[in-house]
């Protein structure tokens, strides 16, 4: 069974090992450190959040959170930057598990809409993303979006 938890700075060193995992799926190599992890999520007001998914005592996947302001309407977004799922656990429901636990954070701190992006080559993601009921943001590149309520 999966278990989904918010962060905590003990899990930095999963996080980043995720990250790098992300990056080199995608061709890159993941800069970033753990000390810059620590601000990003753990800081006094950092600026990100991650929830990560849990088979027993094994972290299997997280989702990083951004938060964004849509200044012109005052509407907040909640953006899905990164979603992981470790190779032996795809396809059993644990990114619908992270994005159910994101969408709730979402809607507990009053955004308006959620969103995530892929690779335009990752077919397969953008497939898993429609068929969990995103909606393509068109003009965006492949870019999708969960409204959660009325645009404001």
């Amino acid at each position: 069974m999966t278990t989904i938890t918010p962060a905590r700075p003990a899990d930095l060193p999963e996080i980043l090992r995720m990250v790098r995992a992300l990056s080199a799926f995608h061709g890159d190599t993941a800069k970033v450190t753990l000390e810059q992890l620590q601000s990003f999520f753990f800081d006094t007001g950092a600026p990100a959040s991650a929830l990560l998914a849990w088979d027993g005592d094994t972290v299997i996947g997280y989702a990083g959170l951004l938060p964004h302001l849509r200044l012109h309407s005052g509407g907040k977004t909640l953006d899905v930057q990164h979603l992981y799922i470790v190779e032996t656990h795809r396809g059993r429901g644990v990114g619908r598990a992270l994005i159910a636990a994101a969408r709730e954070l979402a809607d507990k701190t009053g955004c308006f809409r959620l969103t995530i992006g892929t690779d335009p080559d990752n077919t397969a993601a953008q497939a898993a993303y429609r068929a969990m009921g995103w909606d393509d943001i068109t003009g965006a590149g492949p870019r999708f979006q969960m409204l959660l309520a009325e645009t404001p």
